[in-house]
């Protein structure tokens, strides 16, 4: 028989199985679960079966057991470009190896840092900036502040969430940008000059050309960010935006990369159709890219549903929100794809057998993809298809009804409750933004949904994530922003394991520790169960079991 058998022990090993929801001892074989139980019934199992001989490892003995976290939504390419920047954010960002970069709590500050930085660098090298809040750090960018930092060097600055770049006239002129040569997503002052924004991709991309080392992704990049997986407890990961910049290139890599045992996670790709049908062809070609690549891929890396994007950015007051528009006087927002191609698209991917998982924050945003749902659905009815709305802030009860009645399942981002709650409460006004993300009406109505945290809008840091969930605390005020929607721990437990597992139609084979299924552990120094759920967010992580293998957080 190939492969040993390894039991592991634990103080407590929850399964997120409700027919035997805790255990002390699993069997592992060949990457599997082959028992589950207390210590003594497990040996005996094995004792009557042909997978001798075993070996009894006491590794995890004082620690708890869970199924590896289910990340349904993160991106690593985008994150390993994130983390190539100089972070000048106001909240924490956890270091790949431990620690947290340093804060700039607002705008003078990251300017300060911005001249820092342009003094240590190289002439040559442009300066990449990431993760500003506008919102925490006091207000916008603005191209005559960066021309205070460097006249002659390129500079660029993301924002919190990516949905809004700031630039100083040495990258738009390298770019070609000029007063009288403007092009999509680059805005403008009054006299109709360039004030240094850059409006979602559309305006990064008009600058790109002059920034060629700045979307280079390589595994290298990837590889810096993949220990922030392993300190949190993650074994599955899905890549959001697969292909963001180029489909084919990004399957091989992630292909070669994982399959170094030592990567230690599996990962889901969600095809992105908006460069993916440009890469393609046609949308034709592209469905068929995508048929051809889910045939190549395997084990730890698949290909999932395909990718949409519907509207923009709330807390970047990029997208719409709908009536009365914006709380704060911003103008409305606008929708980054024409709802209508949207609707093409997922009817076409619906048809050819694929999911498909949309970005949505509004209630416009959301009615489209439940409307091209439910028309694709008309065309052909297809079972369990488990199309996905993510994030969905401002979703309301009655289309989580339809979602419910139509089998779309919802991810929320909570963690911007914890983050960013406060500023939406200003942005947003009191009665909206109390029912983001609305978990309570969700759990009611039986939807399936689950959470995420979606670097780069926040930390890669699912316990975090899990706390927010639970207690949807805000960070300035600590305001509970609708305790109506508030959890308990298991639910969050299951939001982040079992149930992102089936939303990626993977519950077959990860999300719970069940025979058959894959040995992916996470590894606790506390029982979350059993903690003040108050200390949810600092749980501590000892690591991962991957397939069977120990990955010690380092």
């Amino acid at each position: 028989m190939p492969g040993k058998t390894t039991i592991f022990t634990a103080r407590k090993i929850i399964t997120m199985a409700p027919e035997q929801p805790t255990a002390n001892a699993v069997a592992v074989k060949d990457g599997r679960i082959l028992s589950i139980g207390q210590k003594a019934e497990v040996i005996a199992n094995i004792e009557r079966s042909p997978f001798m001989p075993y070996a009894v490892d006491p590794i995890f003995e004082n620690n708890i057991l869970m199924p590896g976290i289910v990340d349904a939504h993160t991106h690593l390419e985008i994150q390993a470009l994130i983390y190539s920047g100089h972070f000048v954010a106001q909240i924490p960002w956890p270091k790949p190896e431990g620690g947290f970069h340093p804060v700039f709590p607002n705008k003078a500050d990251v300017l300060q840092r911005l001249r820092q930085l342009d003094n240590a660098l190289p002439p040559e090298e442009p300066l990449y900036a990431v993760a500003y809040d506008e919102n925490k750090a006091g207000g916008f960018l603005h191209i005559d502040e960066l021309d205070q930092v460097s006249k002659t060097r390129p500079i660029i600055v993301s924002n919190l969430v990516f949905h809004r770049f700031w630039a100083n006239t040495a990258l738009l002129k390298k770019a070609g940008i000029t007063k009288g040569n403007l092009l999509p997503g680059i805005m403008v002052d009054d006299n109709g000059k360039p004030n240094g924004t850059l409006i979602e991709a559309t305006g990064l991309m008009a600058v790109l050309p002059a920034l060629p080392d700045l979307v280079n992704i390589t595994e290298d990049k990837i590889n810096t960010i993949m220990p922030l997986f392993v300190r949190g407890g993650y074994t599955t990961a899905c890549d959001a935006a697969l292909g963001a910049f180029g489909f084919r290139n990004s399957f091989d890599r992630f292909a070669h990369l994982l399959a170094n045992p030592e990567a230690g996670l599996r990962v889901v790709g969600l095809p992105w159709a908006k460069s993916g049908v440009l890469e393609a062809g046609s949308l034709d070609a592209f469905i068929e890219m995508v048929k051809e690549k889910t045939a190549e891929a395997k084990d730890p890396f698949y290909i999932g549903p395909v990718k949409l994007y519907t509207d923009g950015s709330i807390i970047s007051r990029t997208s719409p929100v709908g009536w009365p528009g914006y709380w704060d006087g911003t103008a409305e927002g606008h929708m980054e794809n024409d709802p209508a191609e949207i609707r093409k698209l997922l009817i076409r991917c619906h048809t050819a057998g694929f999911s498909t998982i949309t970005h949505a924050n509004s209630r416009p945003g959301c009615q489209v993809i439940l409307d091209a749902v439910k028309a694709a659905q008309t065309v052909k009815c297809r079972p369990d298809m488990r199309h996905r709305i993510d994030h969905a802030y401002n979703i309301t009860e009655a289309q989580l009804r339809q979602a419910q009645a139509l089998g779309v399942a919802v991810q929320f981002f909570t963690p911007q409750i914890y983050y960013y709650g406060d500023s939406h409460l200003e942005i947003q006004g009191m009665d909206r933004a109390r029912h983001m993300t609305p978990t309570g009406t969700a759990k009611r109505l039986g939807v399936s949904w689950g959470f995420h945290n979606d670097p780069p809008g926040t930390p890669q840091l699912p316990w975090l994530g899990a706390w927010a969930t639970v207690h949807r605390m805000t960070m300035d005020t600590g305001t509970i922003l609708g305790p109506e929607h508030c959890v308990k721990v298991e639910d969050a437990l299951k939001a982040m394991t079992i149930e992102a597992a089936y939303q990626l139609h993977l519950d077959h084979m990860v999300g719970s520790i069940e025979f058959g299924k894959k040995a992916d552990f996470c590894v606790l120094e506390a029982d979350p169960l059993e903690i003040d759920p108050m200390d949810l967010k600092d749980m501590p992580v000892w690591g991962t079991v991957f397939a069977g293998n120990p990955h010690p957080a380092r």
